[in-house]
């Protein structure tokens, strides 16, 4: 590709300016006629793109094992989550821009106290088996994270819920035992979707996956692949335009980018940022890169020595360098986490809440304290996680240049998520964020929350979440925010180091690719997106 071409080619991505482009093909020599001919020209091809129906979209993500599953209460991996984005709708969808945007839902409202909610549903949205869609299938899905005995995750959200019944066929109701002024974000959270009355877990196991999503189930086999195809009678007209999409794992970030860029995948999902420079200089790869709430997390098991001991949570909190490791493990493509996982852009986010900071003394005393001078801490780390092995790497380099002794444990991302996280003392996490901050914190901190990765358990921190949850008054609620920010640093028992850019890579194939804050991907929002083999 000639100077002219990637000049061209950075302008149509938005790159560069249309003074800039103009000025570079007069350095280049062309006249200014001629430059003014040629920056026109390209602009009305641009837009002349129209959508072409069909292509075949292939996919790597991060890893894949034999535990993969369709079945929204079990769903943990990054992968799962993708396939049931392409399966499954929300009710109510968060898009950037635009807010709560309802999907299968025609709207919602509630009582003067927030105890009752009624969302009503959309007429003639049928199922990838042909079933028409009723309140009592809106129900009966939500009714089986509601279960605790179901085992599903997000039940961690449902806890001022009393009942979701049926009220008609084309009205569900949210009876709360608490005010609960989020419920609307809750619609729209990744768990919450739609299935027909009956699916069961027996019947995801036997390979049974049926929604209302933009795509269904061609092929699935479990830690190698899945093939989704266009749902042709998909409730919004036209849509989506990919006729086929095919799913699996590659777990290294070289192998992955290697993949894309030689053109054997068309979109791959966290890309390493070591790796973005290789990938932004290739002349048929982009990134996509979206500022939102994901975040490493480093939970310490305070059910278990030596992390029982704050004192020793405290001494590896202050060696933390917080800002050298978003620039060394992310190239600066994030901003300083302050160890709670409630992002700048959320509205209760508390700007005075500073971060500890990093101070060798510090880091000697809590060891003293805890009489752990000559402890080493072991950080069970892999390319599954956020950044990859690498940023845990880094975290521990820095930490033992502040006076701590932590060795990283590098192990394998196939089966990370069910044989490391939640069973080793000390491991690197992922986190996607969630709508609402009290989401996040229900499903990850509370105690006993499904997955409560840190074992942590505070009972003032568990009463002022609940507070939160149902308090209306605006700011009341940013007080009660605020406290639970400065619990979780001084006694919390994991490390939020940065909050990270959603960083994936995709084929200059894919058009109409966009970002989305609340996850990788674009959230797997591709039914706008189409493919155009002209532009391989």
């Amino acid at each position: 590709m000639n100077k002219k071409d990637l000049l061209i080619r950075e302008f149509v991505r938005g790159k560069v300016s249309r003074r800039d482009f103009n000025a570079g093909l007069v350095s280049m020599g062309l006249s200014a006629a001629a430059a003014s001919a040629l920056v026109n020209s390209t602009i009305s091809q641009a837009n002349a793109d129209e959508p072409k129906q069909g292509g075949y979209m292939r996919v790597a993500a991060t890893g894949s094992h034999a535990g993969d599953t369709l079945d929204p209460a079990k769903i943990v991996s990054g992968v799962d989550i993708m396939r049931a984005g392409l399966l499954y709708n929300r009710l109510v969808d968060y898009l950037p821009g635009q807010g709560l945007v309802n999907n299968l839902a025609n709207g919602y409202e509630s009582n003067n106290e927030a105890t009752k909610w009624t969302i009503e549903i959309k007429d003639g949205v049928e199922f990838h088996n042909g079933k028409t869609m009723t309140a009592a299938d809106v129900a009966y899905s939500f009714n089986r994270h509601l279960d605790p005995d179901g085992g599903s995750p997000a039940n961690a959200y449902l806890g001022d819920v009393e009942s979701i019944v049926a009220d008609g066929d084309q009205h569900v109701v949210f009876n709360m035992s608490a005010p609960n002024a989020d419920i609307p974000y809750l619609l729209s959270e990744y768990h919450f979707t739609v299935q027909p009355e009956g699916a069961d877990a027996e019947s995801y196991a036997a390979g049974e996956a049926v929604g209302t999503g933009p795509w269904q189930v061609k092929e699935f086999e479990p830690g190698i692949a899945a093939v989704f195809e266009r749902n042709p009678n998909y409730h919004r007209t036209g849509f989506p335009y990919i006729d086929e999409i095919e799913t699996f794992g590659i777990p290294d970030n070289t192998s992955r980018v290697n993949a894309l860029l030689a053109g054997e995948v068309e979109m791959i999902t966290a890309l390493d940022p070591q790796l973005v420079t290789q990938v932004s200089e290739s002349d048929n790869s982009a990134v996509l890169n979206q500022p939102g709430g994901a975040h490493p997390t480093y939970p310490m098991r305070s059910d278990v020595s030596p992390f029982s001991d704050n004192n020793a949570r405290l001494a590896i909190k202050h060696a933390v360098d917080r800002e050298r490791m978003l620039e060394l493990a992310w190239g600066g493509l994030g901003t300083v986490g302050r160890d709670h996982p409630i992002p700048a852009h959320d509205p209760f986010f508390a700007p005075d809440v500073e971060a500890l900071p990093r101070d060798p003394d510090k880091v000697a005393y809590y060891l003293k304290q805890a009489g752990m001078e000559n402890q080493t801490f072991e950080l069970h780390a892999s390319d599954a996680n956020f950044g990859g092995a690498n940023a845990s790497v880094v975290m521990a380099e820095l930490m033992n240049e502040s006076g701590l002794n932590a060795t990283v444990k590098k192990v394998p991302s196939d089966g990370y998520w069910s044989a490391i996280w939640l069973t080793v003392p000390w491991c690197g996490s992922s986190w996607y964020g969630r709508p609402t901050a009290d989401q996040m914190l229900s499903v990850a901190y509370i105690t006993g929350a499904a997955w409560n990765e840190s074992y942590w358990s505070n009972e003032k921190f568990d009463n002022l979440v609940f507070e939160g949850r149902k308090t209306t008054d605006f700011a009341l609620r940013q007080e009660i925010y605020r406290d639970i920010q400065i619990i979780m640093r001084d006694e919390g028992s994991s490390i939020t180091p940065v909050f990270t850019n959603w960083l994936d890579a995709y084929s200059t194939k894919v058009k109409n690719l966009k970002g989305h804050p609340h996850g990788f991907a674009g959230w797997m929002y591709w039914e706008d997106a189409w493919l155009d083999d002209a532009n391989a």
